[in-house]
């Protein structure tokens, strides 16, 4: 008896518990309607078939967010996204904050899965360059997915970046785990400064930020850019589900 108890709370110690055990929702049907559309741009988003949909309007748009009506802290979020094409960049914000400038401002969740090879010669060479010549450090992320940025902060990138990680090493474990073409299982886990994150069950980022570590929004993103079908791009996410601490 003594030998299985044993077994058991060593068991129990291994598995970290499921972010599903006693979450909720995030968003559905009936609440879509109550959450807010922030940014210096608008998008379509819809609720269709369990699946939140955003869509880019118009041909030159900037960052368009879908905010929840309220904020919060500690917790933990599960979710799943897929873009098409996967050239559209997005994210996930939380801990976010409306600016007086109508600018969503906070740690920004990267969805990013867009193939090097399907990069363009101006985004993978002339972008560097011209960086370089302005004095600039800026450097192209590739399969930054579950990667957390600064939106609208000054500090840019938070992991990999000002927080620590390797930017390298994450590029190259992103590369494996991401899936451009299909559903992107992700995590993240917000409990006071510290801040991790997973995608397709694998840790990705895992650090501490004082700044960011406020109560402040979730918000979905659909990324400004140049579109000359909006219609053809599209962010998707699924089984959101949310578990305060």
């Amino acid at each position: 008896m003594l030998r299985r108890l044993l077994v058991a709370s060593v068991l129990a110690l291994a598995v970290p518990a499921s972010a599903d055990e006693g979450a909720v929702p995030l968003i559905d049907e009936d609440s879509i309607g109550t959450w807010r559309h922030e940014g210096a741009s608008r998008a379509d988003y819809r609720f269709e078939n369990g699946v939140v949909t955003g869509r880019p309007i118009g041909h030159e748009p900037e960052n368009a967010f879908l905010c929840s009506p309220r904020e919060y802290t500690d917790f933990e979020l599960s979710f799943a996204f897929r873009i098409a094409p996967a050239s559209l960049n997005s994210g996930l914000q939380f801990r976010s904050l409306v600016r007086e400038d109508g600018i969503v401002a906070g740690p920004q969740f990267e969805m990013e899965v867009e193939n090097p090879a399907d990069i363009g010669f101006v985004r993978r060479w002339l972008y560097p360059v011209g960086a370089r010549l302005a004095g600039v450090a800026w450097r192209p992320r590739y399969w930054a997915a579950a990667g957390v940025y600064g939106e609208g902060l000054e500090m840019g990138w938070i992991f990999p970046g000002e927080a620590g990680g390797d930017a390298d090493r994450f590029q190259q474990q992103g590369h494996q785990l991401t899936r451009p073409e299909g559903w992107n299982q992700a995590r993240i886990e917000a409990i006071g400064p510290h801040v991790r994150t997973w995608l397709a069950g694998e840790p990705r980022a895992d650090y501490r930020h004082e700044a960011t570590a406020g109560p402040g929004l979730i918000c979905l993103q659909v990324h400004g850019g140049s579109y000359e079908d909006p219609s053809a791009y599209r962010v998707e996410w699924k089984d959101l589900r949310i578990l305060e601490r």
